[in-house]
């Protein structure tokens, strides 16, 4: 039989395979089984780690230490005290406080002290700015013979001037007169310096005033030792606030709050009406009700500033002489050198610059500019 090369080769091919083995393996059931497995060995031995970080111990690593530490502290600063704050957000904070608080929290120690001390114009400038605006321009204060040029010294001090001021010289009884070797005799000063012993005095008296307890009336001529430590003190508060902003922001705040007590004294401190023999109520008099006078309410004097002050009202020209005037109706809001304008419908305020008038006044009739120069010389001596 006769064998073709293609036919041998198919039979190599034949026989070879019929020599190799072919192995099958499912893999998915096989990978699924090694899974289980393994599932099962880690349930049974789970590693536990034991592991601990070594106790570094040694002078390099407790300055590194310290040294993380100083950063961190750096970074993130724990505040402990209230001066610790910013300078400009602490002034903030004051600046919303009333006199009174501020004075207070001077007192904690002597740290915050010095720091009141030190910031008391700023401090002073935004409460009397935020709350009493107002009366600043109501009651300034006067001014320092320090402060005033030598030319206005010599004309304040001529003879002639002296004998036409005599009249505001002489004492009130619940007002000392200013010290002319201190403090500036214009006219603008005189009348400021007695406006704000007014406001003290007034203050002082709100306790007669609310319960309708008379104030005690001095013969005329006459001043006991007890008015004369009083008019004193008022004084010398006076004195203090002329250098001291914050003083002078306390007296605005005793004023605000003698004019919001004489406004709401009537709902405040209400009077019974008297009984008649017959056991008759007897009607109360007919008289405008001292509440409709700005308009105020309680709501107005919880805020404890003189906003309301600002609305229409009535004017205040006469200066109190004697305390017999603090019953009058005049003095239930005693607010000088203001005017209301028709007009422009607000306040107008003319103390500034008073003073400055005042001594240009003074120079040009007192100290004549044809004065020559030897005879000034010859005044200033004799001063």
């Amino acid at each position: 039989m006769d064998i073709d090369g293609t036919s041998l080769r198919n039979l190599e091919i034949e026989k070879s395979l019929e020599d190799e083995i072919f192995t099958i393996i499912q893999t998915g059931s096989l990978t699924a089984g090694k899974n289980a497995d393994k599932a099962a060995n880690s349930t049974e031995d789970q590693l536990v780690d034991t592991t601990e970080p070594l106790q570094i111990n040694s002078k390099r690593s407790r300055r590194l230490q310290n040294k993380q530490r100083r950063r961190q502290e750096k970074a993130s600063p724990r505040i402990q005290n209230f001066l610790e704050l910013p300078t400009e957000l602490l002034q903030e904070i004051l600046g919303y406080l009333r006199p009174s608080d501020v004075f207070s929290i001077s007192q904690l120690n002597r740290a915050t002290n010095n720091y009141v001390q030190k910031n008391e114009k700023a401090i002073a400038r935004d409460i009397i700015g935020r709350r009493y605006w107002v009366l600043s321009h109501c009651f300034p204060l006067p001014k320092f013979l320090k402060e005033v040029d030598e030319q206005s010294r010599v004309a304040l001090s001529h003879p002639r001037r002296e004998k036409m001021t005599e009249v505001h010289k002489k004492p009130y009884q619940h007002i000392k007169p200013p010290d002319s070797r201190y403090i500036c005799t214009c006219s603008s000063c005189l009348l400021n310096w007695n406006n704000l012993n007014i406001c003290l005095d007034l203050a002082h008296w709100q306790w007669n005033l609310n319960h309708k307890e008379p104030i005690p009336v001095l013969p005329r001529g006459s001043n006991p030792a007890w008015n004369a430590d009083l008019i004193g003190k008022h004084a010398t508060i006076v004195e203090k606030a002329m250098s001291s902003q914050l003083t002078y922001a306390a007296i605005l705040e005793k004023h605000l709050n003698t004019i919001t007590g004489t406004l709401l004294r009537q709902t405040r401190f209400p009077t019974r009406n008297p009984m008649h023999r017959h056991n008759k109520a007897v009607p109360p008099p007919k008289a405008v009700h001292p509440i409709l006078l700005y308009r105020i309410s309680e709501t107005d004097a919880a805020k404890e500033d003189d906003e309301y002050l600002e609305r229409q009202g009535k004017e205040s020209y006469e200066l109190p002489f004697s305390r017999d005037n603090y019953y009058n109706n005049s003095m239930l809001a005693y607010l000088p050198n203001r005017r209301w304008s028709k007009e422009r419908h607000e306040w107008l305020y003319y103390a500034s610059g008073g003073h400055e008038r005042d001594l240009e006044w003074t120079r040009k009739w007192f100290l004549p500019a044809s004065t020559p120069s030897s005879a000034y010389e010859s005044t200033c001596k004799t001063i």
